[in-house]
């Protein structure tokens, strides 16, 4: 039932074709999720969960969506979330794979690569984990603290000086990523 809001695409296929024929369900299983499946009411809770997506990803990715914004921004997430369906109600995970999207493209903004490489560390560093994460390395070409501080005050760099560095974080006891530049 959660796939059938959380991924469009599938909902669509269950309505043109019924559930897979493997799937383990009974035949009042079966009607009752068709049913759901058919229902107006679904569209307003993929709405409300698609809307749900896109406020984490701000969230999480703060640098990024603030340098891509509107158009861009929808576009590429339109794109990522038609290459990705989610496969779960998680967010951390989802932006991390958005941030490989972004760095696996070609951009004509100068700094997307950087920022978004930059949060995707971030959050490789406060991932949840059992054991202690490998420090992160980010290569930057422009000065990292004229790219990311007007950013974080929710404003696009302007004219932003080269000087190519490398930023290195690490989690200290408290579990925040401290960074470093070394370059």
């Amino acid at each position: 039932m959660a796939r059938l809001v959380i991924d469009p695409a599938w909902r669509a296929s269950v309505l043109a074709q019924g559930f897979p024929e493997d799937a383990d369900l009974s035949a009042l299983e079966r009607r009752r999720l068709n049913a759901i499946a058919a229902s107006t009411g679904l569209d307003t809770n993929q709405t409300l969960h698609k809307g749900f997506r896109l406020g984490k990803i701000k969230a999480l990715l703060p640098l990024t969506t603030t340098l891509l914004k509107g158009e861009a921004l929808q576009a590429a997430l339109s794109d990522f979330w038609a290459q990705h369906p989610p496969r779960t109600f998680y967010f951390l995970p989802e932006a991390i794979e958005f941030c490989d999207f972004l760095l696996a493209r070609a951009s004509h903004d100068p700094y997307l690569h950087e920022v978004a490489a930059f949060e995707r560390a971030h959050l490789e560093l406060q991932r949840a984990r059992t054991d202690e994460p490998a420090p992160q390395a980010v290569r930057f070409v422009h000065h990292p603290s004229q790219l990311l501080g007007p950013l974080a005050q929710g404003r696009r760099p302007v004219s932003v000086e080269r000087r190519p560095c490398t930023a290195v974080g690490v989690r200290d006891a408290q579990g925040q990523a401290q960074w470093t530049l070394q370059e």
